[in-house]
């Protein structure tokens, strides 16, 4: 959301955004607010919940109804935050789901129950339904979404920021202990069910055998401090072959030092992640979640789910590859994200999209 704002503020500067976060600033509203956009917050991840907060922003969604389009993002941003729009009198939301997995083992119950609750308000609350996954409709539908209101926007990339920095591999891979004969195998996520973890360590336990040279990282929330993943490790025998790092705050940074990435995720949906480490010109292997497969297109490069030996085949073919084809790889995955899924290109779509609202 952030970057499409910002995006949108270079492209296209009469159009005016307003964020209403659920929760507190966070990271990403101080960033906006720097930006000149206007963040409010409801604060609804504290107890009790202030009638004046929903008052305060019930009078704000009354504004401007003539011309506005009430984007929310997420389950509990969608069923809140378009229920209280339509209250306010707004007849243009559009809800945006983002992911695959719907599971008990990959979401809450609450979260379960958000869904069940939107897919019965799905054919009435919103105007449309923006996914950035085709892998996620059907998966929608099949709980009782309105599949006529779903449209597909893929993520966007700004490949100004994500783009490969030879003296940033240098540097990582010197603060890491790496030596150049050393091949870095990695995953940036947050320790979460939907991004597999034990599959990736899994994977990187056969290929370690195969590879004296392969060495791992992983990076990201919760990964660090998890004594589950630190047990895992242990018993798997890479101690001393996986690296683990905390969240990171420049990714495109740390892809760099990357000999290949990696996605190791049983559930998700436009994997961001993916097309960041693509626009690094970092070779990529996935299992097959999401729309993972939109994005690497080459069935050798991806495996089952869950599927720890068949993602170990994946990465050891990509790295039995000449140094110059694994480069020529590189390059080929970055041409295509900017082809294809350049930033300005997808905010593009999503103004088509709201005109197109404002218009009926």
């Amino acid at each position: 959301m952030e970057r499409l704002i910002l995006t949108s503020c270079a492209d296209s500067p009469w159009v005016n955004h307003e964020v209403v976060s659920l929760g507190g600033l966070g990271v990403i509203g101080p960033r906006l607010q720097q930006a000149g956009i206007s963040v409010h917050c409801l604060s609804l991840d504290r107890l009790p919940w202030q009638l004046s907060t929903w008052w305060s922003l019930w009078r704000l969604l009354r504004q401007e109804r003539a011309t506005t389009v009430v984007q929310t993002w997420m389950y509990h941003a969608d069923l809140l935050g378009g229920l209280l729009a339509r209250l306010a009198g707004q007849k243009r939301v559009v809800w945006n789901v983002r992911q695959t997995g719907l599971s008990a083992a990959d979401i809450s119950a609450r979260t379960r129950c958000l869904v069940r609750c939107a897919a019965w308000l799905s054919n009435w609350l919103p105007r449309m339904i923006v996914t950035n996954a085709k892998a996620a409709i059907d998966v929608h539908v099949n709980v009782g979404y309105a599949s006529s209101r779903f449209t597909v926007i893929p993520n966007g990339f700004d490949t100004n920021a994500f783009k490969r920095s030879d003296p940033a591999r240098r540097q990582w891979r010197r603060s890491l202990g790496l030596t150049d004969a050393e091949f870095l195998i990695g995953l940036v996520a947050r320790l979460d069910p939907q991004k597999d973890h034990s599959t990736f360590l899994r994977m990187a336990a056969l290929v370690a055998k195969a590879m004296p040279q392969a060495r791992f990282l992983l990076a990201g929330r919760g990964v660090l401090e998890d004594a589950e993943l630190t047990l895992s490790i242990s018993e798997l025998g890479l101690n001393g072959r996986m690296l683990r790092l905390d969240q990171q705050s420049d990714v495109a940074s740390l892809m760099s030092a990357l000999d290949l990435f990696c996605l190791s995720s049983r559930a998700e949906g436009f994997p961001n992640v993916l097309g960041e480490a693509m626009a690094c010109e970092i070779p990529c292997v996935s299992t097959r979640c999401g729309d993972s497969a939109q994005l690497i297109q080459d069935g050798a490069r991806l495996a089952p789910i869950e599927d720890a030996s068949a993602l170990a085949n994946c990465v050891l073919s990509v790295a039995a590859m000449p140094p110059e084809a694994r480069h020529a790889l590189g390059q080929a995955q970055r041409q295509r994200i900017k082809a294809e899924f350049a930033l300005p290109d997808v905010w593009q779509r999503y103004l088509e999209l709201y005109q197109s609202l404002c218009k009926s």
